[in-house]
């Protein structure tokens, strides 16, 4: 039993992370630039071992997004960041969890850019989601529950982010700031 559940955690913790990679080589590019200074929001994980082999870990409990900063100027930004690897319509919702949305809701509601990157793996293709657009579609994903049509954000309805000025991942680029 615990060997599976070690097998999971590990699957589901590297989920995402040439995706993740593609964004801290980002923010060493804006750092180094002097145009922000981005970090990657670590997990707490609780480590459970038999003697010294580590046979299972989880999180200890919710974290906030995956990334978090000040862009120059000042203005204050989080994001998370999705890997989406067989869909093509867009970001299923049920990829946010509930605590992200409401840190979404709360930074938006003190004047933080908040916002999710998206990596649409079927197409190759980095998206930007607004945080507003997010939020406007996790509420009606939760006023429909059940119904088709309502559990994703369309591609339609996000910005295409791509390498620019010699930053890997201008993701800044697509940020109304």
């Amino acid at each position: 039993m615990l060997d599976t559940n070690y097998k999971k955690n590990h699957r589901m913790a590297n989920l995402g992370m040439l995706f993740e990679e593609e964004i801290v080589k980002a923010n060493e590019g804006y750092k180094n630039r002097g145009v922000a200074l981005i970090q990657k929001i670590s997990t707490p994980w609780q480590v459970i071992r038999k003697g010294k082999k580590i046979v299972s870990a989880f999180p200890v409990g919710k974290s906030t997004l995956d990334f978090r900063g000040t862009v120059k100027g000042g203005i204050s930004i989080s994001f998370d960041c999705k890997e989406v690897a067989t869909e093509t319509r867009g970001l299923p919702l049920r990829n946010i969890e509930e605590h992200q949305i409401e840190y979404i809701r709360d930074a938006l509601a003190i004047g933080e850019t908040s916002f999710i990157l998206c990596y649409m793996k079927m197409f190759d293709k980095r998206y930007l989601i607004p945080g507003p657009i997010v939020i406007e579609y996790w509420d009606r994903w939760k006023a429909n529950k059940g119904k088709r049509g309502f559990n994703y954000i369309p591609t339609e309805r996000m910005r295409e982010v791509k390498s620019r000025n010699g930053i890997v991942l201008d993701y800044l680029e697509g940020v109304a700031i």
